[in-house]
């Protein structure tokens, strides 16, 4: 039919085709399941959303050289989060990320220097319309109490459904900071004199009877016992100087009694040994399972130790420590303000790390009909592409330049269709170089970086025939979507685009940018994603024929009467359909995703259970 269809509706002349209109088509193919559906206006089929995740920094951190690094993840890496995001941190002690994140997401692992949260992606976590992580709340400025019984005046903080992780230098200025060493000095509290001898000394308000190694499992960690003064501590002196960034990061955890209150304390000392002044973090009721916290400072003037502090409250039961990792001055080879050991490019001051879509492991995929603006069959197998952008930032977190690895997975179809993509607010002449193209053809023109020629803004072209791309002859039909047809290994390969002044996702937006299909070698005629803009080269004669709908004036594009689409975007790889079934047929909770404006189902292409899928007509072969 799709061969069929195309011989008697498209070789045609522009004049031809300009008299055409939705009643000078073959006889449609019957009523599928995606017809049946009614789809909201307005809907594009996006399973992504946008966030705005803003990290809010304590003024006891000074970023005005040292831009540190915040991560983003899906999950906490320990459990299997993938870094999606990176970014530095501005002078007014703030990052602001801008995310494209699945709809399906259910938290985000936000990873800084000054600690770390899983934040859930809940209606109550937003605030004008984005994430507010604000490090300022945790922060105590008062010093550790020395009357019996006094309880220190940090604003007490709600643990649950939150987790720490510290982003850290690989060289601890602690020793024994997992307490193996069975070796500790008795202070009389903690102002007394200290010397930086790489000891830890108690405070003799709980003395060695209350505060000791302790062994669990094999596991050795400090552990403090309530003693008659019920406060103490235990510590470290290290040497530091004015302007150095330490932070101080420990897990801990509290069984026996839901009074107990734990710190860490950085409390910066002169020449003289006096204390300079006191940042603290506290943790009322600590946990009964390890959690870990992280406080963070710049030495003020006058500073030459800081003495790193480990003090309880302790009411009854337990408090234990363990891990006690301080790091501190750093590294900046390149003097990009970026650290050594957060920068993915030390020795490159106009790069400073990657940041990845749909994330550093995993593909998305690009599912194309092709018979635009004709009635399509809804298996969007016609052409399916996978991409993963990896994306190279400055320290000002502006893009330097991508690497987009990507592979085309499927042809459904037997026309020579291109692929390629806009980058939005791009001017052609801020590319650089475009390495990794494979043009066959003879219907492109490109400028000399590489760009697309008579664009108005940056168009890469990534091939002009899928089937070279799968090295298939041209017209076979049915590659990898028919069972019955032989399988084709496809080649994973990959494009580099160089930009000549770095440019804000302000300007781009978001990978995989605007992307499109080339119908059959006819340069005009380009099927975007719904709710994308054609480019310049498009032909807008296309628009409003058959079953095409859209309507520049209202800013629908790409989306029939009923807002059906030509192609999805998924930010995982995509299971398609076989040949010629309707994705509904498929897909067992697409339609009510679809009929729902993205509300309902947002996870419709995962495989979480009985209900999801119907794996018969969903097309596996057995060397993928």
């Amino acid at each position: 039919m799709k061969k069929l269809f195309l011989t008697l509706a498209f070789p045609i002349t522009l004049l031809t085709f300009n008299a055409c209109n939705k009643n000078d088509q073959p006889e449609p193919d019957p009523i599928t399941g995606i017809e049946r559906l009614s789809v909201p206006n307005g809907f594009n089929f996006e399973t992504t959303t946008l966030k705005t995740v803003k990290v809010v920094f304590p003024e006891i951190i000074n970023f005005s050289t040292n831009k540190s690094r915040v991560n983003v993840y899906t999950d906490l890496p320990s459990l299997g989060g993938k870094l999606i995001a990176s970014s530095t941190v501005g002078s007014d002690n703030e990052a602001v990320l801008e995310l494209q994140i699945p709809s399906n997401l259910q938290q985000l692992f936000i990873e800084t220097v000054a600690g770390s949260k899983l934040v859930q992606l809940s209606s109550s976590s937003f605030k004008e319309g984005g994430i507010v992580i604000d490090f300022t709340l945790e922060i105590g400025l008062v010093p550790p109490p020395v009357v019996d019984g006094m309880k220190a005046s940090s604003l007490i903080i709600d643990e649950s459904n939150i987790h720490y992780k510290s982003i850290g230098s690989l060289v601890n200025l602690v020793t024994n900071g997992d307490f193996t060493q069975d070796n500790f000095g008795v202070i009389a509290d903690w102002p007394s004199p200290m010397t930086s001898d790489q000891k830890w000394y108690i405070t003799s308000t709980l003395g060695t009877n209350h505060a000791k190694q302790h062994t669990q499992a094999g596991e050795k960690m400090m552990r403090i016992t309530s003693s008659p003064a019920r406060y103490g501590g235990v510590a470290q002196l290290i040497p530091a100087s004015p302007g150095a960034l330490i932070t101080f990061t420990s897990d801990m955890r509290s069984t026996g009694n839901s009074n107990n209150i734990a710190w860490l304390f950085l409390i910066p000392r002169d020449a003289s040994g006096n204390s300079i002044t006191y940042f603290s973090i506290q943790t009322n009721n600590p946990s009964n399972t390890w959690i870990t916290k992280t406080i963070a400072a710049t030495m003020p003037a006058g500073t030459v130790s800081v003495q790193v502090l480990l003090w309880s409250h302790i009411f009854g039961g337990t408090i234990d420590y363990d891990n006690v990792i301080v790091t501190g001055p750093v590294s900046d080879s390149d003097g990009d303000g970026v650290d050594n050991d957060l920068d993915d490019y030390p020795d490159d001051s106009e790069r400073a790390f990657n940041v990845y879509y749909p994330n550093e492991d995993d593909f998305g995929t690009l599912a194309f009909e092709d018979l635009w603006p004709g009635k399509g069959d809804y298996d969007f197998n016609d052409l399916v592409v996978d991409y993963r952008f990896k994306q190279v930032l400055n320290s000002n977190n502006a893009l330097v330049e991508f690497f987009l690895d990507y592979q085309v997975r499927a042809i459904g179809a037997s026309l020579e269709n291109g692929f390629g993509f806009e980058i939005p607010g791009v001017d052609p002449s801020n590319v650089k170089s475009i390495t990794g193209q494979q043009l066959t053809e003879s219907y492109i023109s490109l400028n000399g970086n590489g760009t697309e020629s008579g664009q108005e803004n940056a168009v890469v072209i990534l091939f002009d025939n899928a089937f070279s791309m799968m090295e298939t002859p041209s017209g076979s039909f049915g590659v990898n979507t028919m069972l019955e047809a032989p399988y084709v290994t496809p080649v994973l390969r990959q494009l580099v685009v160089q930009l000549e002044t770095p440019v804000t996702t302000q300007l781009t937006g978001f990978a995989p940018y605007n992307p499109f299909l080339i119908v059959d070698k006819t340069r005009g005629r380009e099927v975007h994603l719904p709710g994308k803009t054609p480019t310049t080269l498009h032909d807008p004669a296309y628009f409003g024929q058959w079953f095409d709908n859209t309507i520049p004036a209202i800013g629908k594009y790409y989306q029939s009467a009923s807002n059906l689409p030509w192609a999805i975007n998924l930010p995982t790889q995509f299971d398609y359909p076989v040949e010629k079934t309707d994705i509904t047929a498929a897909y067992l909770k697409f339609g009510s995703w679809a009929e729902s404006a993205g509300q309902n189902d947002p996870d419709w292409y995962s495989n979480e259970g009985a209900g999801y899928r119907n794996e018969a007509l969903i097309y596996k072969h057995e060397d993928q």
